[in-house]
């Protein structure tokens, strides 16, 4: 089964992103349950659109379980073409680092153009079973477009939902 994944960038998010504030290690630990569930129900190929702050989080726990289970398929998928051996060059980086664990790198369009971004998130809808939503309630922007696709699609949704404690794992919402 292939899962990916949508989400907030950093200010999408209702609580500070550093490592020693609460709510968001509370938040990590239910995407790590998230992402633990989903291999417990046969996830093996993940697809993470690489945007800081929600595909780069869930892309970097999927890529610390590659190295205890090597079915696990990591696949970037960017809107346009970026230099990407500059970026695996800089392991320093969090997005260098899970760039060199990455099975798959797939360029969506040839050059950015107003649009490329959606058309990266139906990329990544189309090819999955299941999409993982970290979601903060949100009825606009591009999580919720590609939420809405998804139920389009008629595409299992996991959601990982954001509020000011954290986070809450939850398998659908009515």
């Amino acid at each position: 089964m292939v899962c990916c994944v949508t989400g907030h960038r950093p200010k999408g998010f209702p609580f500070a992103r550093v490592s020693s504030d609460y709510n968001y290690i509370r938040y990590m630990a239910c995407l790590r349950d998230a992402v633990l569930d989903l291999m417990d129900n046969g996830c093996i190929h993940y697809i993470s659109g690489m945007a800081s702050g929600a595909d780069l989080d869930f892309a970097d726990i999927v890529s610390s379980y590659k190295y205890t289970d090597r079915e696990l398929v990591l696949e970037a998928a960017f809107p346009y073409p970026i230099d990407v051996s500059k970026l695996k060059l800089d392991r320093a980086s969090k997005k260098g680092e899970i760039l060199c664990n990455c099975d798959y790198i797939h360029f969506i369009s040839s050059h950015y153009y107003r649009g490329c971004m959606q058309k990266r998130n139906r990329y990544m809808v189309d090819k999955s079973d299941i999409v993982l939503a970290i979601w903060n309630g949100s009825e606009e922007g591009g999580t919720w477009d590609t939420i809405k696709y998804a139920h389009s699609k008629g595409k299992m949704i996991r959601y990982v939902l954001l509020n000011e404690n954290g986070a809450k794992y939850v398998w659908s919402i009515k």
